[in-house]
């Protein structure tokens, strides 16, 4: 009996290995599948951080492209705002010197009316002298 118990104890004995064995088979199987699972994931994770970067990368230089047109834009508005200063400053003095000008002009304009007006008169004194000597010749020619 004793063999025969061995025996059965042995036969038992492998069986309950051979659960184990299949037991930790099938573990293996499910690690396996949740391993595979990870793969994938991190494959896919992997690419998506590989295009985040990428999109990062291009967004960084459209951030240096849009930062060196700001700097453009503010230079060409400060050379902008001191050439309206220039011209700003040119315009009140051709301003002033319209103003002279035109103070000049009426100036002048009031002298040739003076002169006008003197020549008018020296022209009627001159015309009344002119009668006056017709009118000595006349009579020294009368008398003579």
């Amino acid at each position: 009996m004793t063999t025969r118990i061995l025996t059965l104890l042995n036969a038992a004995g492998c069986l309950v290995l051979c659960g184990l064995v299949v037991v930790q088979w099938l573990r293996e199987r499910v690690a396996d599948a949740v391993l595979d699972q990870v793969r994938t994931e991190l494959a896919a994770t992997t690419a998506r951080v590989m295009e985040e970067a990428g999109r990062r990368a291009e967004l960084e230089r459209d951030i240096e492209g849009l930062k060196e047109a700001i700097t453009g834009t503010q230079a060409a508005a400060e050379t902008t705002a001191r050439e309206l200063g220039e011209k700003s400053s040119q315009v009140t003095a051709l301003e002033t010197e319209l103003e002279a000008a035109r103070a000049q002009v009426t100036a002048w304009a009031a002298a040739l009316k003076a002169r006008d007006d003197r020549i008018g008169s020296l022209t009627a004194d001159l015309a009344a002298t002119r009668r006056r000597l017709d009118e000595a010749i006349t009579r020294l020619k009368d008398n003579r």
